[in-house]
């Protein structure tokens, strides 16, 4: 789909069509379309469902065309992708036309060759000042006119229509204007949260009586925007979530994530295509004014952070473990959590089971390990190739290197191979 001057997918296709029509004029005719909407440049043709269609077709022993003929080379491709796609479709003999070109490319001509250069580097750059100039807009939206941008709306509040879209263009599309205002069934829990939690007391037990209350989840009160959650009941970190959204004291928030990197499909940036990680909250853009009706006010929101904030440094420097990750439950199988304890590092496994739900009445009894001890034992354990570093982070590598892990039960210590082979048990 073409983003320029806001076309519409029928606007974009038509103009298209007539560019290939033009150029196979006197050779030929387009005997069948492949044509990709609301799907950007930046991902790969596998990843674009008519692209990935037109690659199997070319592939086909049935094939009805031998040439493929793009419309404009910046609405196929983005960086290195045309080479990768014309290497893949010559070797099934089917050659690409394009109109810069003024017919079929030859990736062994030199002046196609710089002709693809400079097209990409255009391509990137379209993208590059496309997505400046979005991020922009966005970022203004947010902070002058605390508009809601999309996504689920935060558990606690609901969508509601207010009017077309200010864009004129937009709005002769049927787009709408949607602000949050609070949900008659959740906002009520939300604000509940922010006051028990502000009286001292712990998440967890605000996890463990939503459940026990029997209070749907926001999985399970959302499932149609949910569906790749379980929607099973309430865990610490949702709890815990809720009560750091700033936009619950009624003001819009935008940035608060990002993504960057490239995905397995080849596509660079946007969601699915990369680590998504947490902005500083620095880098959020936050509204001027109150952009819908806040569920706590000021007061109570910088109250319930503070909390929070006094005990994440009152234990003083990091804490390091130097086992981490090579320990394993040998009660459930599965790998024990680093966990610090009267000021010292070790480690546990709860089965599975978190602060959310209730403990059942005769539970599998946890798991605890200090790792002081797991160090102590390591060279018997590891005798005769025990290795000849005995310092802790030596120990911790050359389990590493050999693939090593240590399987910790209730009065049982053994070291194994990750994936099979002769224990050492002590």
């Amino acid at each position: 789909m073409s983003t320029s001057d806001c076309q519409d997918p029928v606007t974009s296709r038509a103009w298209q069509r007539a560019v290939a029509d033009e150029l196979v004029e006197d050779h030929g005719e387009v005997v069948v379309e492949f044509f990709d909407e609301s799907r950007s440049r930046r991902w790969s043709w596998a990843e674009r469902p008519a692209a990935a269609a037109l690659l199997a077709a070319a592939e086909a022993s049935d094939r009805q065309f031998d040439a493929v003929v793009v419309g404009e080379y910046e609405r196929a491709f983005y960086g290195d992708q045309f080479r990768d796609v014309v290497a893949r479709l010559e070797a099934v003999g089917v050659r690409v036309w394009l109109p810069e070109a003024g017919g079929p490319v030859g990736l062994g001509s030199p002046v196609h060759q710089a002709l693809l250069v400079l097209l990409g580097a255009q391509a990137q750059r379209e993208v590059m000042r496309a997505r400046h100039r979005v991020m922009a807009a966005m970022s203004a939206q947010t902070r002058v006119q605390g508009r809601f941008l999309g996504g689920r709306p935060p558990y606690g509040y609901r969508l509601a229509d207010v009017g077309p879209h200010p864009n004129a263009i937009q709005a002769r599309w049927g787009r709408r204007v949607h602000v949050l205002e609070p949900d008659p069934a959740t906002a009520g829990w939300v604000r509940w949260m922010f006051e028990q939690r502000a009286r001292g007391r712990s998440v967890a037990s605000l996890a463990r009586e939503l459940n026990e209350r029997g209070v749907p989840c926001p999985s399970r009160v959302d499932r149609k925007r949910n569906t790749h959650r379980p929607g099973s009941g309430w865990i610490v970190r949702t709890v815990q979530s809720i009560l750091e959204n700033p936009r619950y004291t009624g003001r819009q928030v935008w940035n608060r994530q990002s993504s960057k990197g490239h995905g397995g499909g080849g596509r660079v940036g946007g969601r699915g295509s990369g680590a998504v990680s947490w902005n500083r909250a620095g880098e959020w853009e936050v509204s001027e004014r109150l952009a819908h009706a806040p569920l706590v006010d000021d007061a109570q929101f910088v109250a319930v952070q503070r909390i929070r904030a006094a005990r994440r440094t009152k234990d003083g420097p990091p804490r390091r473990y130097v086992l981490a990750g090579l320990v394993v439950c040998g009660v459930c199988g599965r790998r024990m959590d680093a966990h610090w304890v009267h000021g010292r590092p070790g480690y546990r496994c709860r089965h599975g089971r978190s602060s959310g739900p209730r403990r059942p009445d005769d539970p599998v009894p946890y798991v605890y390990v200090r790792e002081d001890h797991l160090l102590e034992l390591l060279p018997g354990l590891l005798a005769p190739r025990t290795p000849a570093d005995s310092q802790p982070t030596a120990v911790a590598r050359h389990l590493g290197d050999h693939e090593l892990e240590i399987v910790c039960s209730h009065n049982r210590r053994e070291v194994r191979p990750q994936f099979g082979g002769e224990t050492s048990v002590r």
